[in-house]
């Protein structure tokens, strides 16, 4: 699976922060791993918790290092619903503040937590990615959790 340098041909003009959140909104819930990436500079500042841990992955990451934590994330997680509460968007910045439901792969358990997603945007793709959300503890059983 190749990674273009650049979501857009020389050509067209740079997506708009609001344009490119919302694509990377709807990747994500399509848990496209590869359009995601794409999304996102070369080099790219990046904080967020693992939806499965409680680790911090901070620094600066690559686009293979991004799509690696994608890909790791759709196997052990699918997403089933993201909603969006509050989007707003001042010039290069965004925020994004919203609730995603994931189905735990391996046992089918369900979880809701809580997520603001923010990001820097230059020359149309992602250069700093900030994602806090509350983690994901799988119970022991199947029922249905809310997180809180």
């Amino acid at each position: 699976m190749g990674l273009r340098t650049d979501i857009r041909d020389e050509n067209t003009r740079p997506l708009s922060t609001f344009e490119l959140v919302q694509s990377l909104l709807a990747r994500l819930g399509a848990q496209d791993a590869e359009g995601l990436t794409r999304l996102f500079a070369p080099q790219v500042e990046w904080r967020a918790t693992d939806p499965t841990s409680s680790r911090w992955r901070c620094g600066v990451r690559t686009r293979r290092e991004i799509e690696s934590f994608f890909l790791a994330t759709f196997s052990a997680l699918g997403l089933e619903g993201l909603t969006v509460r509050r989007l707003l968007v001042d010039g290069e910045d965004a925020v994004v503040l919203g609730t995603a439901r994931w189905r735990t792969v391996a046992t089918t358990a369900v979880h809701e937590a809580d997520f603001v997603l923010s990001v820097s945007v230059h020359r149309g793709v992602v250069d700093e990615y900030w994602l806090m959300q509350e983690t994901v503890d799988p119970p022991s059983g199947s029922e249905p959790v809310r997180m809180r």
